[in-house]
C-alpha cells in the first residue's frame, strides 16, 4: 500500500510490516504530495503536486522521474494536481484547470480538456472515474468545484466544448471532492454531503451525512462513503451503515485486491481493515501505520543539545502542535498530548531551547512552559507552580515567547504580556518574576519576545508591537547586575527605527537573534542581518548601535544580504555563519570582509524550499539541520567542535586511493580551534599548507601549484594558532 503525506510518499507491506518512505532526498520533486496513484501496467507509482509537477517511481529500482509539461504551461495561473487516476494506456490527471491526459509510454501531455462544455473556463477539476455515460458505452466523469461534466471516450473530438454534457442541478453542493460509479449509478461527494445520480440526469441528497465527503472508494456490494470522523458503508441493497469511526481527519480511503479497507487519516497514519463483510463493522488489522517522523511540521524553532538530540518546535499557528525530538539514535520522540498525558490540554508550543544540564525547554503560546529533564522526565511549568502569569486579560492563557540560560545555569524566561514579563529560574529551581522593561528610548514594555544571554551575563530581548503583538518593534538589551533578581538596579537600553548607510537595524521586524563565537550579536530582519559589538557597556552605551556585515572587496555589492528576509543566523566551529533566508541557506566566512562559501537552494540542492525557517548545528557530528516550511532536511558539512588541545590526527580514508585525475576527499580530524595545517613529503618538502578552523578539515590531495600528488606517504602536521602544540598524523596516497 502507498499512502501520499505532507512529508513524502511512503510504502507498507502488510505481509513484513516493512515501511520505506521517499522525500526529496530520494529524489522525489517535492515533499507534500497533493496525490498519488499506482500503474500496475508499468509497476509505477505516480505523485502530483500543486505545483503541476508529477513524478514517477519506479517500484522495482526506487529510480525517481520528474515531468514539468504542466508547470511550464503558462496559459493558467494555478496548474494544481487533485487527482491521478491510471487508466489504460492513459494517466488521467484532475487539474485546477481541467482535465490532461498524460502518455506514460511516451511521457508527455496527449491532450487537455479544459473547456467543459458550458462550465467557465478554466474549471477545478477534483475527481475523475470512468463510468457508463447515458447514451452508452464508457466516458469520462468529471468532479468540478461546478457541478458534473462527462463525455463518451470515444467523442470524436473532446477538445470541443459541445462533446460535454454539464449537470449543475447537483445536491447537496455543487463544490465537488469526489466521484464515484456503484451500482450502475454516479455518486458524488461535495462540500455537504453525498449526492446520487437519478435517472433523470438529477443528483439527490443522499442525506446521509452533511459533512464534506473527501473520497469515496467502491466494493461489489457497498460504497464506502469518507468523512473527517468515519467511513459510512452505502450498500447496494439499500441503508447504510458506519465501518469505521473514531477518527478526526481522514483524507482518504482505498479497498485493495483482496477487498480489504485502507483510510488515510492525518492523525493516525494509515489503518488497515479486514474485507468488509453484511452490515458488521470490518476488524482493525493494522492501525497508526506512518514512518518514523514528526507528527507535525513545519518547524519554526530547532536546537541540537550537547548530546546530539535535535528538539523541535512548530511554526507559530500550528494551535495542536507539541515539541519533537529526533535522537542521535535516529528515531524521533514526538511530545504531543496524543503520546503523552501529561501534556494533555497543552500545545501550541512554539519556542524550544536546551540547556547545557541536560534539559529541553518547551514555550508555549498559552500552555506556559514544559521541562524535559535528562532522564526524560516531563514537568509542566504556568501560573499555578510558577512565578509565570497569564496574559493580561486571561485567566490561564500563559504565553512563553523566549527561553535562554546564563553560563552559571540560571535560566531566563520571557513571558509576553504578562504584569511580570521576565522570569528567572535558579539551578536549584527557585523562580523569581520581574517587572516590565524599562529601557532607554522605549519606555516600559510587557511584549517581550525571544531572548538570549550573552557571554558577558547581558540579556538581549526581542520587543513586539504595542498593538499588534504579532510583529516586533526592535531589540533590547538588558544588564542585570549582580542581583538578577531585583530590577532595581538593572540597565536596559532599546533599539528602534530603521536605520540606513550601514548603521543601525536594517527593519524592526526581526526573526533571530543570536551570539556568533566572536562576541558579536546578530539580529536577522525582514530586509537582511546586522550585529551589534557586545560589551559589558551596551545597555548604558549611547552611542551603540547596530552595523550591517559588509561583502569583501570581490563583491559587486556592498551590505551582505541586503533587502533579503533572515529568519535564523547560527555559528558553527569552523567560525562560518549559516543564514536562513527567504532565498535558501547561505553560508559565510568571515576573513577580509564576509564572502559566500555556499549557497543552498532548491534548484541546486535536494532542499525542499528556499523558505528557510530555522537552522541548528551539530557540532560533534558536522550535520547542519535546515528546517523548511516543507520539513525538515539535514546537510552532512565539514565543520565539527575543536579538540580542546593537541592530540594525534584522525586522517581517512587511509590509504587514499586516487584513479585518474579524480579528486579525492582527504578528512583530517582531531583539530583545535584554528590551526595551520602543512602537508609534509618524507623528504622534508611541504607540498600544501592552508588555515583550518574548528575540528575538521579537508586536504583535495592537490599541492600548492594545484596538481595531484605523487603517491607516496605523506606527513599531516597541525599546528595550533594559539599556543595549543603541534599534532601529527601520516596519510598514504596510491595513484
Amino acid at each position: 500500500m502507498w499512502a501520499g503525506s505532507a512529508g513524502g510518499i511512503f510504502r507498507y507491506d502488510a505481509a513484513t510490516g516493512e515501511i520505506v518512505h521517499f522525500t526529496a532526498a530520494e529524489g522525489l520533486h517535492d515533499v507534500q504530495s497533493h496525490t498519488i496513484a499506482y500503474d500496475a501496467r508499468r509497476d509505477m507509482v505516480w505523485t502530483g503536486y500543486a505545483d503541476g509537477v508529477i513524478d514517477r517511481l519506479d517500484v522495482s529500482t526506487g529510480a525517481v522521474t520528474t515531468f514539468f509539461d504542466i508547470q511550464r504551461n503558462e496559459r493558467f495561473p494555478s496548474k494544481e494536481i487533485h487527482r491521478l487516476y491510471a487508466y489504460g494506456d492513459s494517466l488521467l490527471l484532475a487539474t485546477a484547470f481541467g482535465l490532461v491526459v498524460f502518455d506514460p509510454i511516451r511521457s508527455e501531455v496527449r491532450d487537455t480538456y479544459s473547456q467543459l462544455g458550458t462550465l467557465s473556463s478554466p474549471v477545478a477539476v477534483r475527481d475523475v472515474t470512468v463510468a457508463e455515460v447515458p447514451d452508452g458505452g464508457l466516458g469520462f466523469w468529471l468532479a468540478t468545484d461546478q457541478g458534473i461534466a462527462h463525455a463518451p471516450l470515444d467523442a470524436p473530438n473532446l477538445q470541443d466544448p459541445a462533446a460535454w454534457t454539464v449537470e449543475t442541478d447537483v445536491l447537496p453542493s455543487r463544490d465537488l471532492y469526489a466521484i464515484e460509479a456503484f451500482g450502475g449509478t454516479i455518486y458524488i461527494g461535495s462540500h455537504s454531503g453525498l449526492g446520487r445520480r437519478n435517472a433523470d440526469g438529477y443528483y439527490d441528497n443522499t442525506g446521509l451525512t452533511t459533512r464534506a465527503v473527501p473520497d469515496l472508494a467502491a466494493l461489489p456490494d457497498r460504497l464506502l462513503v469518507l468523512t473527517a470522523f468515519n467511513v459510512v458503508a452505502v450498500f447496494a441493497s439499500g441503508g447504510a451503515t458506519v465501518q469505521a469511526d473514531g477518527f478526526v481527519n481522514l483524507q482518504a480511503v482505498a479497498v485493495d485486491a483482496d477487498g480489504s479497507m485502507w483510510i488515510g487519516d492525518a492523525e493516525t497514519g494509515l489503518n488497515h481493515y479486514e474485507r468488509p463483510s453484511g452490515n458488521d463493522r470490518p476488524m482493525l488489522i493494522t492501525g497508526e501505520i506512518y514512518p518514523s517522523g514528526p507528527y507535525d511540521s513545519p518547524f519554526g524553532d530547532i536546537i541540537v543539545d550537547s548530546g546530539g538530540n535535535l528538539w523541535a518546535a512548530a511554526v507559530e499557528g500550528l494551535s495542536r502542535a507539541g515539541f519533537y525530538k529526533l535522537g542521535s539514535d535516529g528515531f524521533w520522540t514526538n511530545y504531543t498530548q496524543r503520546f503523552f498525558t501529561e501534556l494533555a490540554g497543552r500545545s501550541n508550543y512554539w519556542r524550544i531551547y536546551a540547556d547545557e544540564q541536560g534539559n529541553a525547554w518547551a514555550g508555549s503560546r498559552g500552555g506556559g512552559l514544559a521541562q524535559v529533564d535528562a532522564g526524560q522526565v516531563i514537568t509542566l511549568y504556568d501560573h499555578t507552580n510558577s512565578t509565570l502569569l497569564p496574559a493580561a486579560g486571561e485567566t490561564s492563557y500563559v504565553i512563553v515567547s523566549g527561553v535562554a540560560s546564563s553560563q552559571d545555569g540560571e535560566l531566563w524566561i520571557t513571558n509576553m504580556a504578562a504584569p511580570m514579563p521576565l522570569h528567572v529560574r535558579t539551578p536549584d529551581g527557585e523562580w523569581t518574576a520581574l517587572p516590565p522593561l524599562l529601557c532607554s528610548g522605549l519606555g516600559s514594555t510587557t511584549l517581550l519576545g525571544s531572548i538570549i544571554v550573552d557571554s558577558s551575563g547581558l540579556k538581549w530581548i526581542v520587543i513586539h508591537e504595542q498593538t499588534d503583538f504579532r510583529l516586533t518593534a526592535g531589540v533590547a538589551v538588558l544588564d542585570t547586575g549582580d542581583t538578577p533578581g531585583d530590577a532595581s538596579d538593572d540597565e536596559c537600553q532599546f533599539f528602534g527605527g530603521t536605520g540606513a548607510a550601514g548603521r543601525g537595524l536594517p527593519s524592526v521586524r526581526i526573526n533571530a537573534i543570536t551570539e556568533d563565537g566572536d562576541g558579536r550579536i546578530w539580529v536577522g530582519t525582514n530586509e537582511g542581518p546586522a550585529y551589534f559589538i557586545s560589551s559589558l557597556f551596551a545597555a548604558t552605551d549611547a552611542s551603540a548601535q547596530a552595523t550591517w556585515p559588509v561583502w569583501d572587496e570581490g563583491s559587486g555589492s556592498t551590505y551582505m544580504l541586503r533587502g533579503l528576509a533572515v529568519n535564523d543566523v547560527v555559528p558553527d566551529p569552523a567560525g562560518r555563519l549559516w543564514f536562513a533566508t527567504s532565498d535558501g541557506v547561505y553560508l559565510m566566512s568571515d576573513v577580509d570582509g564576509f564572502e559566500m562559501v555556499e549557497h543552498f537552494t532548491a534548484r541546486n540542492t535536494p532542499l525542499f524550499s528556499d523558505n528557510v525557517n530555522a537552522i541548528a548545528v551539530d557540532g560533534g557530528t558536522g550535520l547542519v539541520f535546515i528546517a523548511t516550511d516543507k520539513g525538515l532536511i539535514s546537510y552532512q558539512s565539514n565543520a565539527i567542535n575543536p579538540a580542546p588541545e593537541a592530540q594525534d590526527l584522525f586522517i581517512y580514508p587511509n590509504p587514499v586511493r586516487v584513479t585518474g585525475e579524480a579528486v579525492p576527499r582527504i578528512v583530517i580530524e582531531g583539530l583545535v580551534a584554528e590551526t595551520d595545517i602543512r602537508v609534509i613529503t618524507v623528504h622534508g618538502e611541504v607540498v600544501a599548507e592552508f588555515l583550518a578552523r574548528g575540528g575538521k578539515a579537508v586536504w583535495d590531495g592537490r599541492d600548492q601549484s594545484g596538481a595531484l600528488v605523487p603517491s607516496g606517504m605523506y606527513l599531516v602536521v597541525a599546528v595550533g594558532s594559539s599556543g595549543e602544540g603541534a599534532a601529527y598524523g601520516k596519510v598514504a596516497v596510491i595513484r
